[in-house]
């Protein structure tokens, strides 16, 4: 999305909304944000030298954004000011934040398929490891929940893991083709988890197996094929649910028992 102001167009790449202000991370490195009832352009701060790629809101007014060229920066909105950075080993390029407000972590997936978490209380990194052997493009858990996040990427595997270690707990990709039933249809499965599909253009609906991986499938994850594992774009996390996105083709629910 572009944005206008000052006579000026600034890409969009990101937007987080809070009652009554919305905050867009823009390609010039720039946090702005909007007043929804006004539509007007309240503040504007800068956070990075690159564009901002990823967002998250704390309750207490903070902005945690995360940029292409791999720095991890906190502005306060009540000043207008960047009140610290969360620093990492490495400075892959950030692709997505997640804020969990009952433990105070920020976690953070990279280009490179690291994983962070921080602090924010100290700034201070608790631990980082790499989970992925490319981007990850999302990180999502329950609000609160401090034992469990999910994370998805570009390899397609459905990755659970530990929040207080980074340890992957589960992995999972689908165990073969589905079977079509038609539309509008339901299904359910004895498994211990499973998943279903279903794409706009035609209505269909299929229901899959998931299979549970074994071993490090960050080193060994070319031999899963491709069509069992398509990129997660996006993911969203509900009670023993889990929603992801496949390049715009399709939409899957993972449901465990």
């Amino acid at each position: 999305m572009s944005l206008e102001h000052g006579g000026a167009t600034v890409r969009g790449f990101c937007m987080r909304y809070v009652d009554p202000e919305a905050v867009v991370g823009c390609g010039d490195g720039t946090a702005r944000v909007f007043d929804m009832y006004s539509r007007n352009c309240s503040h504007i701060i800068k956070m990075h030298n690159g564009p901002i790629t990823c967002m998250a809101l704390t309750d207490d007014q903070l902005i945690v954004s995360g940029s292409s060229l791999g720095s991890v920066r906190v502005a306060d909105l009540s000043s207008d000011q960047c009140v610290g950075s969360l620093k990492s080993a490495g400075n892959p390029g950030i692709k997505c934040l997640s804020y969990n407000p009952g433990s105070y972590s920020v976690f953070a997936g990279s280009t490179s398929g690291h994983l962070y978490c921080w602090d924010l209380r100290t700034m201070s990194p608790l631990w980082e490891r790499k989970i992925s052997p490319n981007v990850i493009y999302s990180i999502q858990h329950l609000r609160n929940d401090t034992s469990s996040l999910v994370v998805g990427g570009i390899d397609g595997v459905l990755r659970i893991l530990d929040q207080d270690s980074g340890k992957i707990t589960s992995s999972y990709v689908m165990a073969k083709k589905g079977v079509f039933f038609g539309r509008a249809s339901s299904s359910s499965s004895s498994s211990s988890s499973s998943a279903s599909s279903s794409n706009n253009n035609i209505g269909a609906s299929i229901e899959m197996k998931a299979r549970k991986l074994t071993g490090d499938v960050t080193t060994d994850i070319d031999r899963i094929p491709k069509d069992l594992r398509p990129p997660i774009t996006c993911l969203a996390v509900g009670m023993k649910k889990v929603v992801t996105t496949h390049n715009k083709k399709f939409i899957r629910l993972w449901r465990f028992q």
